[in-house]
């Protein structure tokens, strides 16, 4: 995940739930539009972002400031 990325979206709440953690994030307009653009999308897709979050939920998950014992009910 680039540096401007990391500016382009801010996460509101990170909640334990049974299955690990659920995030809710809020995208700049910007981050939406280079995110299609990126990913080659018309128009957006929840479905790809839940990916791209999975793929990158390490560097998220630094980003939100949880520790590793946070993270471990995720796996």
């Amino acid at each position: 995940m680039t540096e401007e990325k990391k500016k382009l979206f801010s996460i509101t709440s990170v909640k334990r739930v049974d299955d690990g953690l659920e995030f809710e994030f809020d995208l700049s307009e910007d981050f939406i539009e280079k995110f299609k653009e990126e990913q080659g999308l018309k128009k957006w897709s929840q479905k790809r972002f839940d990916e791209w979050v999975t793929e990158n939920i390490d560097v998220i998950a630094r980003i939100a400031g949880l520790t590793a014992a946070d993270t471990e009910a995720s796996e």
